[in-house]
């Protein structure tokens, strides 16, 4: 039952400007610039301008960069000079507005209901963490777009058998693990989702496999090439397999994560960036060496870290796990308000997501299983490597939106019921 009669879906101009103007108008209240919110913004932005300068290698102590954020933003700042700023933040104001609309088209896909679709809409639109990202110069809101817009095209291919749009969807992938890395561990999980789908035939389900492969190694190719030539690594998107490691698993990053109460304010502004002194001590011992053998002795020093601290180590990985499944922000590193603030808006989406997936799950699993291959992603990232609440929030909390929506439109429907019977 729908609660508006003679109810019209909403054309998708107006989702684009609803999701355009609340975040346009977020910008302005706020008074927030594009680089005081995120930390990562100044380094990109120093990134763009080696770009610009020719000096087209992303690499960094810790990591090379995956290539689309840093060298987009030198594209903008090379094509409209002195108006780069507001070019690039107008810019992530249509990326974000545009996967709004195929936000609410994937919820129909979904929840197959047009007023759960429409409220897990509006929910998303005025979230506040995805707000706080629109007008930060990094790869956050772009990530976020792009996997939105993939898993529009990635389950409409599945349930109408369309290798179109399994293709468009295999870019839109692409671009995604081009900004940002960590979605490459759901990569192993797409295959297994294609097999296990119902609407479409063996023989098919291998070509569509074979094509999404394809599609996905042969947009590596530019960068990683780049890279062999002149890091001696292909990259597929990153190479930061043992420095996020070892960003994980040190013995500050146990007092970081574990032991918050025995840490020195002077450690407090360290971690925040998480810069630790692990990384002062080794660095003598990478003179020479190319970004390769930096990441195998960075995974050489966590791996030491972690056999030497068995039960440190047992300790941070239950930490992790316990704060991917808590809602909200970091009590500690957040004001308090904020903390309040954070865990009221989202708990109740997070245990009415939690209920909706298992029951989507429970009545058809394999039309719903790439929820659980995601969240599974992002589980085994923070359980390996370390817990990142933005990364959560660019990665699964819009689909927990979606799910959320089902019983809060239920809830609406049982209240507008009981109250025409008052």
């Amino acid at each position: 039952m729908i609660i508006v009669k003679n109810y019209l879906p909403p054309q998708p101009y107006k989702i684009f400007l609803l999701f355009f103007i609340t975040r346009f108008l977020f910008l302005k209240i706020s008074g927030f610039d594009n680089f005081q919110l995120q930390p990562d913004s100044i380094w990109f932005n120093d990134q763009s301008n080696e770009v610009l300068k020719g000096n087209f290698n992303l690499l960094r102590p810790l990591f090379i960069t995956a290539p689309f954020f840093s060298y987009f933003q030198a594209f903008i700042k090379f094509t409209f000079a002195t108006h780069w700023l507001i070019i690039l933040e107008l810019l992530q104001l249509v990326i974000a507005s545009v996967s709004g609309v195929y936000f609410y088209k994937l919820s129909k896909l979904i929840l197959k209901d047009e007023q759960s679709s429409l409220i897990s809409c509006v929910i998303f639109c005025f979230y506040p963490p995805t707000l706080w990202l629109v007008g930060t110069f990094t790869q956050d809101i772009w990530f976020q777009s792009f996997l939105i817009i993939f898993f529009y095209f990635f389950i409409n291919a599945l349930q109408n058998n369309s290798l179109k749009n399994l293709i468009i969807s295999a870019i839109f992938f692409a671009l995604t693990f081009l900004t940002k890395s960590h979605i490459l561990i759901f990569s192993v999980f797409i295959p297994v989702i294609i097999y296990l789908n119902k609407n479409i035939s063996f023989y098919r389900k291998i070509k569509f496999i074979i094509f999404f492969i394809l599609i996905s190694f042969t947009a590596t190719l530019p960068y990683g090439i780049y890279n062999l030539k002149v890091n001696k690594t292909y990259v597929i998107s990153t190479n930061g397999l043992g420095g996020t490691l070892l960003v994980g698993r040190n013995e500050e990053a146990y007092l970081n994560h574990v032991k918050l109460n025995e840490i020195t304010n002077k450690q407090k502004l360290r971690f925040r960036d998480t810069n630790y002194t692990i990384f002062k001590d080794i660095r003598p011992k990478l003179k020479d060496l190319n970004p390769s053998q930096i990441q195998n002795l960075y995974l050489g020093e966590s791996i030491k870290w972690i056999i030497s601290n068995k039960k440190k180590n047992l300790e941070l990985t239950l930490n992790h796990i316990k704060r991917f499944f808590t809602p909200g922000l970091s009590k500690y590193w957040q004001p308090y308000n904020v903390w309040v603030i954070s865990l009221i808006i989202s708990a109740p989406l997070y245990i009415l997501a939690y209920i909706s997936i298992f029951r989507f799950l429970i009545i058809d699993f394999r039309e719903n299983v790439w929820i659980l291959g995601l969240a599974l992603s992002i589980l085994i990232f923070s359980a390996i490597f370390y817990f990142s609440g933005r990364f959560r929030v660019i990665t699964l909390e819009p689909y927990y939106i979606i799910f959320a929506s089902y019983y809060i439109s239920n809830i609406i429907k049982l209240i507008f019921k009981n109250f025409k019977k008052i």
